[in-house]
């Protein structure tokens, strides 16, 4: 859909889309049982049919305004969801709403609360660069395609509390001004958070991650670490640790994990366990701390 056809749309509500969503689910389980569905091809191997059928299930938002409440909460998304620049003056509501292709954010501004609570990203998911000036809410969302939320920019609270990743998760460049939660979160695929400035608590505590998980050249404030499980290497090289309360008790790494050349400007707390928990951290940690 062009955006006027988006618009016209969103505005008759959630039924009403969902139920054009369910035409087009119904079109392209047609054309995977005729075996014309080329969709999973690179785009210049895809026939007509195909992207006559993606043409006809993106949705297109990019650059509008949205004055007010947006609320696309349980809304379903069947092709690429285009929010590129858009602008929410108010609430941005997304939580349960079903995107099975691409979501991009590319670029947004989230003037109020942007809530994405148990909302499912089939496809790759796209906020770099995105503003997000009230909270920001993604508990429990699962992310199987990547998750890129680099450069983007958090002025307040934001939780990823049990949210799944099932790509690559990246978070590089991306500031944190307020309090940052990933407790419980699973990122299963290669998590990014370098150069990442956390100006507030940043919670990590029983986050598992299953691959190499890259925290270079990142900045904490007060930070937990608690029951983290790193399953692949976890680099904090050149990290700077300002303030109280940088916890890392009862930690796990079945990797390396590297603190070489990291700051810690005041306390930190780790347990007597993770010099046996973490391979080769106890001299790389002894000399970060005496730097």
């Amino acid at each position: 859909m062009n955006q006027a056809e988006s618009l016209a749309l969103f505005g008759r509500g959630r039924a009403a889309w969902n139920a054009w969503a369910e035409q087009r689910l119904a079109e392209r389980r047609k054309l995977e049982e005729a075996g014309d569905w080329t969709g999973d091809s690179d785009l210049h191997e895809q026939d007509i049919t195909t992207l006559a059928w993606q043409d006809a299930a993106t949705a297109d938002f990019s650059g509008h305004e949205f004055e007010g409440m947006a609320d696309f909460s349980g809304f379903v998304f069947p092709g690429d969801a285009q929010f590129n620049k858009a602008t929410f003056s108010g609430d941005a509501r997304f939580s349960n709403a079903a995107f099975l292709l691409d979501a991009r954010f590319r670029e947004a501004a989230f003037s109020g609360d942007a809530l994405f609570l148990e909302t499912a990203f089939s496809g790759e998911a796209w906020f770099s660069e995105a503003a997000f000036k009230g909270d920001a809410g993604f508990g429990k969302a699962a992310f199987k395609g990547d998750a890129l939320f680099d450069k983007a920019t958090f002025l307040s609270d934001v939780r990823f509390s049990r949210a799944t990743f099932s790509g690559e998760a990246c978070f590089s460049n991306a500031a944190f001004s307020g309090e940052a939660g990933f407790s419980e979160a699973a990122f299963l695929g290669e998590a990014w958070f370098s150069e990442a400035a956390f100006k507030g608590d940043a919670l990590f505590g029983k986050a598992t991650f299953s691959c190499d998980a890259w925290f270079s050249n990142a900045a904490f404030s007060g930070t937990g670490f608690g029951e983290a499980a790193f399953k692949g290497d976890a680099w904090f090289s050149e990290v700077v640790f300002k303030g109280e309360g940088i916890l890392f008790l009862d930690p796990t790494c079945s990797g390396d994990a590297g603190f070489g050349e990291a700051a810690f400007k005041d306390d930190a707390g780790f347990s007597e366990s993770v010099s046996r928990a973490m391979s080769g951290l106890g001299q790389r940690l002894a000399r970060a701390m005496r730097d």
